[in-house]
């Protein structure tokens, strides 16, 4: 490998490869070459290579022969030079992959090693992402961040990233009572998915223990409690970089007021146990913290998310007494995953009169991808349902981007399905906290004049109305528990 014309070559043959590893590939093949002329040998590559630039550390360049560019191949590559040399854009990748492809899109920042303000020194996670976005490696929706499937290794479920997305929403609502309970947060004080240090965390607190607080001129300036959740899946040692990236910034930052770091998780191994210890970080185990019984349920509210539609079908049962066993341990509680777990209660009702039911059914039509929170299926009708589990009125605005922008997509992609096109479709939106009258104006005004398809909206008092009809005295019950009660 002496001349260009056989570096080229090489670079073809082991397309994609980091600058780096050419420079010594090509050190090694030519004993006698000194740093700078492998250099500029590297520098005068020409002919058909694409050259990714202003990604990796050191200035390195990713060479890749066009034959390859694109293919999984491609992107197989891509992803191993982010490993070695792109960790900020490696960790999110990783970070989408352990959480089953997919991660919400206010809650990717704590997952990654990028602060969410400016920082000096430090690219923003915004600017990373959206360079992931541009690599196709990414795709940035409304509400999620999701991997692309030619890079990731566990297998991407959607459902699955959902069940995990509820148990961590259930854990940060567990550990904010129990931070309260023994005085280690201020009551009332906690915020979720917030900014402590120019950088996001699941929970960040204000406390007053011990040495934490500082003495300003005229107030006491309090220290924090900060804090991460990592389940779903057992950890290794590089799953908890970011975590350990973040708090290694902090410690050595002017300015940034005392903490204590909780990583909370179910499963890890022991490199990753020790890696967390030696930087000082508190690791909660889900079943230390608040038993082995909660864990159990923590496993089985994620399974029933994961396979939501089968079960509501199936072993309807299951969902009724799983919500009964966690209000149960955790006193009351779950009235906080109410928005969480709505859809599981419309699939509920929808898979009592339909014959088959699909909760949280991602499609895409020309590129736009759209969540249907309820897919329904009888022989020669389909029922599409939006799902709101919120106190706040649903208003003209929300109901007009529905029908403006999901409805269109979802509708186009039912016809384009053999299997689907000739049946007629429902469009549901279900709301438990009811809807404006300026909504209900403009919802009644489309129904009418809708002719393609049907619309629906139901608020809470046709909800319980409709779940006698189906003679479930437990599912009425948790819709008056859970949907009538303010938080």
């Amino acid at each position: 490998m002496c001349g260009v014309t056989n570096l080229e070559k090489y670079i073809n043959d082991n397309s994609p490869i980091l600058s780096g590893e050419l420079l010594e590939t090509l050190m090694k093949s030519n004993k006698g070459l000194s740093n700078e002329a492998a250099r500029k040998r590297i520098s005068r590559v020409k002919g058909d290579i694409v050259k990714i630039r202003g990604l990796f550390a050191d200035g390195q360049i990713l060479f890749c022969s066009k034959e390859v560019y694109g293919s999984e191949d491609y992107y197989e590559g891509l992803s191993r030079a982010f490993r070695k040399s792109g960790k900020q854009y490696h960790t999110i990748l990783q970070s989408l992959d352990f959480h089953y492809g997919q991660i919400r899109l206010n809650q990717m920042p704590s997952y990654s090693v990028n602060p969410i303000e400016n920082l000096k020194g430090h690219i923003t996670f915004s600017s990373v992402l959206e360079k992931l976005e541009n690599l196709k490696l990414v795709n940035i929706g409304d509400e999620f961040v999701t991997i692309s499937s030619p890079i990731s290794t566990h297998a991407l479920s959607p459902n699955r990233a959902k069940g995990i997305e509820t148990a961590k929403n259930f854990l940060l609502i567990q550990f904010n009572d129990w931070a309260r309970k023994i005085g280690l947060s201020s009551y009332n004080s906690s915020k979720f998915h917030s900014s402590f240090g120019n950088y996001q965390f699941n929970f960040v607190s204000p406390s007053y223990i011990g040495s934490l607080p500082k003495k300003g001129n005229k107030v006491l300036i309090p220290g924090f409690v900060i804090a991460d959740i990592l389940i779903g899946n057992s950890i290794i040692e590089s799953e908890v970089e970011f975590f350990i990236n973040k708090i290694r910034v902090l410690k050595y930052r002017k300015g940034v007021g005392n903490f204590i770091p909780f990583l909370i998780v179910d499963s890890m191994d022991t490199k990753a146990l020790n890696s967390l210890k030696a930087e000082g970080v508190v690791i909660g185990f889900v079943d230390e913290l608040f038993g082995d019984k909660y864990k159990e349920l923590l496993n089985s509210l994620i399974n029933l998310v994961t396979n939501a539609g089968a079960i509501l079908k199936k072993n309807p049962e299951a969902y009724l007494d799983l919500i009964l066993k966690l209000n149960k341990l955790v006193d009351g509680k779950t009235n906080n995953l109410r928005g969480d777990l709505f859809e599981l209660a419309v699939g509920y009702y929808q898979g009592r009169i339909c014959h088959t039911i699909d909760i949280g059914k991602m499609i895409i039509h020309d590129g736009n991808r759209r969540e249907i929170d309820v897919f329904g299926l009888l022989p020669n009708s389909i029922f599409v349902s939006e799902c709101k589990g919120y106190n706040s009125m649903v208003d003209k605005e929300e109901v007009e981007t529905w029908l403006g922008e999901k409805v269109p997509v979802i509708r186009k992609w039912i016809l384009e399905q053999p299997s689907l096109s000739e049946r007629a479709i429902t469009f549901q939106f279900w709301s438990t906290g009811g809807f404006t009258q300026e909504a209900i104006e403009y919802l009644e005004k489309k129904k009418a004049n809708t002719k393609k398809y049907n619309i629906d909206f139901i608020d809470l008092e046709q909800m319980i109305g409709l779940s006698k009809e189906i003679k479930s005295k437990k599912f009425t019950e948790i819709l008056r528990d859970y949907y009538v009660k303010e938080i």
